[in-house]
């Protein structure tokens, strides 16, 4: 059995097939059973390779194991894929994801990580969480900066998701399910030709709502709900052996209401006390994509890939002290668009291979903030405005030339050009209640450029063991700041994030291919740290509102491990864990005071151990029905959550155990499915919201546990 992407036209011949590093759950196959592990094909390096002779640290999660764990947003990859972590874990929050310690800050500002829906980028971090479409093939997880491929704004690394293009196979099947609290789901894929000439298409899309996670004591109300609704349309157009193309266009509309992360710390979890009810939530969002791919003869593709999306957050109003007596009550409007643009020619022959190619993005964006807070004092309304406009121009290279039989050498570059335009402007209501202008600056303008190097080796020791080390610089955006509150930190603009990484790893095959096991050592340079300070001084003036800027260096080293063995015919288990340290060498601290030293301290959300591993168990019956068990466990040690490693704000050890179980009828029409997560039902403070001159100390919990029935019919 082998795992590989979609293939709709012939590509030059790929390195022979390896081991795979985390074994999808097998379909039914006659005996005898299969006594290896399945291969995986990725597309990591823009390239179809197979996974243990691609040079970088990837974690994949294939459509299998996405159906019987029920993953469905960003946070669920957390515990399951080493080192990421995701600190907002509700869906309809804005997402700042972190591998090996690298990458978490504002959601509002760009990322660190990039988030890719079939190459196109997904920029900033709103409308990038929610994922529940049946027709992703798989998600890959690359750790470590990609700039050279990916370009700016993927420091610590990328994560991919991949959906199925149509093909001419005719295939259908829909999927209701009901579940806790009051949940209930439909789910449904099609894909076939269009007639007898060369298109075809596919549709997928996703219903789910409950009656939420949370209560209100005050309103005896259930609150914390999600409503969302996903589809994705694709179609495909084969106009010769060579050459396609694929239209894709998806939407999602997502009315949860935004009682996330407001319960009052120190009460029960998940209850909270605002009289306001639910908090009000409307999200639009979707886009659409162009990706035309060539073969132009002597091993040469050529690719196009166009991509929009836009999303529109209006209204989001939400209390964040949770408290019967309002405390600070916030209400957004949030609106972006974004253009992509990458050409790219790759080249393959038996010693060497190589891609070149050119990015653009164009990102508009604004946001508007009201709050209504309650200091002693009195109400006090304060609105900001933000409009932001960032294009970015990359032109990037890389190539991999043989050296001898088994010895290879990779080199990248990429050159990037950033350029952002700003307006700001901030205002609060005086002493007798009137709104009054603090400021407003308009034709704000900031522009960066570098370079980002890779540099490895590779080779092949064995026909069972491959080896790799490399070392790869990247960087993320600054720029300038959101929602400020004073004119200085309005125009403030900061410099790039950087992070230069070493790295070496070994990919082995071992037993006869009924064990794989991949290894990654690194170490992380990190540079010119984004952080929000209070009390800075710029230009010989105190600003006493937060201003981000370039704080300061760590560091972050550790190990990545995943595994996969088949125990038996029968048994598969996998393994994926990261242990890791972090440390804040220098940290800017404009007070002096001891207490704003941070120097030594650990990064925030950087949690020194992530583990998850899963036992999986298949049962054929000689009528031709198959039964099928798992059991997942996922463990993530105690991680600061502030830069100040403030030991109350400290995210507890956590651990979760997940069961899953279907069986498949004999006609192999019908499956029923059962899927319980957080199986002890244990809750976690996560992530806490302090605003100490309001009083405002509230928390963010995990979910609770859930229960999931569904019925899959195949046609």
């Amino acid at each position: 059995m082998t795992v590989t992407v979609s293939r709709r036209f012939p590509i030059p011949p790929a390195p022979p097939p390896c081991a795979s590093v985390l074994a999808p759950w097998a379909a039914a196959q006659p005996a005898p059973e299969p006594v290896a592990l399945p291969e995986i094909t990725v597309t990591a390096e823009r390239v179809e390779n197979v996974l243990r002779k691609t040079p970088v640290s990837v974690g994949v999660v294939d459509s299998k194991e996405i159906e019987r764990k029920g993953i469905t947003q960003l946070n669920d990859l957390v515990g399951l894929v080493a080192g990421v972590s995701v600190p907002n874990g509700f869906s309809n929050m804005p997402q700042a994801v972190g591998i090996r310690g690298v990458g978490v800050s504002s959601p509002a500002m760009a990322q660190a990580v990039g988030i890719y829906i079939d190459d196109v980028p997904l920029v900033r971090g709103y409308a990038t969480a929610l994922w529940d479409l049946p027709d992703i093939e798989r998600i890959e997880v690359l750790r470590g900066p990609q700039g050279t491929l990916y370009g700016q704004n993927a420091t610590a690394g990328a994560v991919r998701y991949i959906s199925i293009d149509p093909s001419a196979d005719t295939n259908a099947w829909l999927s209701p399910g009901a579940g806790n609290p009051d949940a209930s789901e439909a789910r449904g894929y099609a894909n076939g030709a269009l007639g007898d000439g060369p298109l075809s298409a596919s549709l997928a899309f996703s219903r789910k709502v409950n009656d939420g996670y949370a209560r209100n004591a005050t309103l005896d109300t259930d609150v914390n709900r999600i409503d969302a609704t996903q589809f994705r349309a694709k179609l495909r157009w084969a106009a010769s052996d060579t050459t396609h193309t694929v239209l894709a266009i998806d939407g999602l509309k997502d009315g949860s209401d935004t009682h996330t992360a407001n319960y009052p710390a120190g009460g029960p979890p998940r209850v909270t006390y605002t009289p306001a009810g639910p908090g009000a939530f409307e999200r639009q969002a979707g886009g659409l994509s162009l990706k035309v791919e060539s073969l132009l003869g002597n091993g040469l593709r050529f690719r196009s890939i166009t991509g929009y999306r836009a999303y529109k957050d209006d209204p989001t109003v939400a209390d964040f002290g949770g408290l019967a007596t309002p405390q600070y009550v916030m209400s957004q409007r949030i609106e972006q668009q974004a253009f992509t643009q990458e050409f790219q020619l790759q080249g393959r022959d038996t010693q060497r291979q190589w891609t070149v190619g050119t990015t653009f993005v164009s990102d508009r964006f604004d946001f508007e903030r009201g709050v209504d807070a309650y200091p002693a004092s009195g109400l006090v309304h304060s609105e900001a405005r933000t409009h932001q406009e960032t294009q970015d121009l990359g032109l990037y290279g890389q190539a991999r030339q043989a050296v001898g039989e088994r010895t290879g050498v990779i080199g990248g570059l990429r050159l990037y050009h950033t350029r952002q335009t700003a307006a700001n402007a901030f205002s609060r209501t005086n002493g007798s209640g009137t709104l009054v202008p603090v400021y407003a600056v308009d034709g704000l303008s900031t522009s960066k450029s570098g370079l980002l190097p890779r540099l490895g080796v590779d080779h092949q020791w064995s026909p069972d063991l491959y080896l790799y080390t490399s070392i790869a610089q990247g960087a993320k955006f600054g720029g300038y700041n959101r929602a400020a509150e004073s004119v200085i930190s309005a125009q403030t603009a900061t410099d790039p994030e950087r992070v230069t990484t070493w790295e070496g790893g070994a990919k082995g095959r071992f037993l006869g291919g009924r064990l794989a096991a991949n290894v990654a050592f690194f170490y992380n340079d990190y540079r010119d740290y984004l952080a929000g300070l209070t009390n800075l001084v710029i230009n010989g003036v105190t600003v006493p509102d937060a201003v981000l800027v370039n704080a300061g260096k760590a560091r972050t080293y550790g190990v990545d491990v995943d595994m996969a063995a088949k125990l038996s015919p029968q048994v598969d288990w996998t393994l994926s864990l990261e242990l890791l340290k972090s440390r804040f060498d220098e940290f800017a601290n404009p007070t002096g005071q001891a207490s704003r030293d941070y120097v030594g301290n650990d990064l925030p959300n950087a949690p020194p151990v992530t583990l998850g591993t899963t036992l999986s168990y298949r049962q054929p019956f000689a009528s031709g029905a198959e039964a099928n068990l798992d059991a997942t466990l996922q463990y993530l040690k105690s991680q600061y959550t502030d830069v100040a490693n403030t030991p109350e704000l400290k995210a507890p050890d956590q651990t979760y155990v997940n069961l899953g179980a279907n069986y498949i009828d004999p006609s192999r029409h019908w499956t029923f499915s059962l899927r319980v997560r957080n199986l002890f039902d244990r809750s976690y403070a996560l992530l806490h919201t302090r605003i100490p001159v309001f009083g405002v100390h509230a928390v963010y919990y995990n979910s609770p546990r859930t229960l999931m029935f569904t019925a899959r019919y195949d046609y």
